[in-house]
């Protein structure tokens, strides 16, 4: 059976899902139910960045596949772009582009990549309090949506599919009612139900899990 790492933070992780499926166990029922059933691995740690997911990246996808076929899905999520107390960004948008570029570059020789960008927030309810961190974070959506994009060219530069999935999400009734109703940085289950939805429809993930 096909096996698939999903990489990220909180948002891959699921937090805020009152089910605790997150949008990888969400997306498996979704394949289930059509009888295209894989192996997932949420590979989520809330709280790091893309320097941080570095660190752990390409042993933890070595050490679950077994076949050509399997993938990776990674969320970019948007700790890099938090704003700390200071008034900073939490990475630097060049560093952050830089760890990006080098990380899937990485990931690229192992298995085939799908990647999706980080996710709207609910301005209104922020700024976050990071028990992993014990620092508060807050969050813009313009720079969500820029760094979104930059994402989206790195990607096309290096051949791999990618989701915006800032835009994607912004429409979603269901992904910004979850946020309103949660943290304002993290969806309930209704908003992990919508990731999982627009990935399932995306041709990238339909050529990757029917390969």
């Amino acid at each position: 059976m096909k096996r698939v790492c999903f990489l990220g933070a909180s948002v891959m992780e699921g937090m805020g899902d009152e089910a605790q499926l997150g949008m990888p166990g969400r997306l498996a029922l979704l394949e289930a139910e059509t009888k295209q059933s894989f192996i997932h691995y949420n590979l989520g740690v809330r709280g790091q960045t893309l320097k941080e997911i570095s660190g752990r990246a390409a042993s933890e996808c070595r050490a679950r596949f077994k076949d050509a076929k399997d993938f990776i899905v990674f969320a970019t999520g948007s700790n890099d772009f938090a704003l700390i107390e200071s008034g900073f960004p939490r990475t630097p948008r060049r560093r952050a582009m830089n760890n990006f570029k080098a990380l899937m570059t990485e990931l690229a020789e192992i298995a085939p990549l799908l990647v999706f960008g980080p996710t709207p927030v609910d301005e209104g309810k922020l700024p976050f309090f990071s028990t992993v961190s014990n620092m508060h974070f807050d969050f813009k959506n313009e720079e969500l949506a820029s760094g979104s994009a930059e994402y989206s060219t790195i990607c096309q530069d290096l051949d791999i599919p990618y989701i915006n999935m800032h835009e994607a999400l912004s429409s979603s009734n269901g992904f910004m009612t979850g946020l309103a109703e949660n943290d304002g940085l993290h969806s309930t289950g209704k908003g992990y139900q919508a990731m999982a939805e627009i990935v399932r429809s995306s041709l990238h993930w339909q050529s990757l899990i029917q390969a």
